[in-house]
């Protein structure tokens, strides 16, 4: 990814490994439909003056009538490796923050784990627990760090999660070496192992 750093862009570069620019939303106050059609139309004439392959890709937008629809298109695309689907509201205007006009819908799953130690916090969590170092049960060569607990637990951490604490954690799928990708706190398990 080093080449998109750079401060100039060297096109060569770019198309030799051949760079998509997938095109999903614009930074304009109309509505998402509005900006949909304009972003349809920006890609239409940038790409009738290129020559060769257009790297611009306009992201395919779905109408979702009901949830039945939405079921099989977001186990369409987790079976094809896409961690889910994004919903955006009709006529939503744009919002460079997280939106209430935009709900990401995501395969969750659960596990346990054991606390085998703890990672110092940082920032504002400066004097706080910042992640439990954990190992799966079902594999102790699985180790990894989890976050996501509230500040009660990140100031208690030593007396309510002590060494050895069996947890439940949700993720959202596993690396290639089986490692739970996002791994999210959600509580104490209560059957002793």
């Amino acid at each position: 990814c080093g080449i998109f750093r750079r401060k100039i862009a060297d096109e060569s570069e770019w198309k030799k490994i051949d760079v998509k620019y997938n095109i999903f939303d614009c930074i304009i106050d109309k509505s998402f439909e509005d900006r949909y059609k304009l972003i349809q139309s920006i890609i239409k004439t940038a790409c009738s003056k290129m020559k060769g392959k257009c790297p611009l890709i306009l992201v395919k937008q779905i109408k979702i009538k009901d949830e039945h629809q939405l079921n099989k298109l977001f186990n369409s695309l987790v079976s094809k490796g896409a961690e889910g689907v994004m919903l955006r509201a009709p006529n939503s205007p744009y919002e460079a923050k997280r939106s209430g006009y935009l709900l990401k819908v995501k395969q969750l799953f659960d596990d346990e784990c054991r606390i085998i130690g703890y990672k110092n916090g940082s920032g504002k969590y400066a004097s706080m627990l910042g992640a439990f170092k954990c190992e799966l049960v079902k594999n102790k060569n699985i180790k990894f760090s989890i976050s996501g607990m509230d500040d009660s637990i990140r100031n208690s951490y030593r007396k309510t999660h002590p060494i050895g604490t069996i947890i439940t954690f949700t993720y959202i799928g596993l690396s290639n070496k089986g490692v739970p990708r996002h791994p999210n706190y959600l509580r104490i398990r209560n059957k002793k192992y």
